[in-house]
């Protein structure tokens, strides 16, 4: 995976779920800039306000649309050291691959589900 290069310090994302799963496993911080009219708008409400492992880039006042400002913006903030939000950003994206990158992470999702179902049954 390219994401995984230790040259890699940022990556703004299209917020697509393939895109996601791939930035939250990896190091590099993540600025999300979501298409319109889609699912990744959503993605990138829950990846920004929600989990806090993202930042996302705001868009114009005018037109809706992104500028060059915003998107130079989001990624200094990710990517300076001494930003509260970054901090806050990196922190959490840390807490959040660990997880998902815990030996029985998958099999404890499977396991609770099973246990929520037998209860349903009795």
């Amino acid at each position: 995976m390219i994401l995984e290069h230790s040259s890699v310090g940022c990556f703004v994302t299209h917020c697509g779920a393939g895109s996601l799963t791939e930035g939250l496993i990896n190091t590099c911080q993540m600025v999300l800039m979501p298409h319109l009219d889609s699912d990744h708008i959503i993605n990138a409400k829950i990846m920004g306000r929600g989990l806090k492992v993202g930042v996302e880039v705001k868009k114009g006042q005018e037109d809706g649309l992104f500028t060059k400002e915003s998107i130079c913006e989001a990624v200094k903030t990710v990517m300076d050291d001494e930003n509260e939000i970054g901090r806050e950003v990196r922190t959490n994206h840390e807490k959040m691959r660990n997880l998902l990158l815990s030996h029985d992470f998958e099999s404890s999702c499977v396991d609770g589900f099973c246990d929520k179902l037998q209860e349903l049954v009795r």
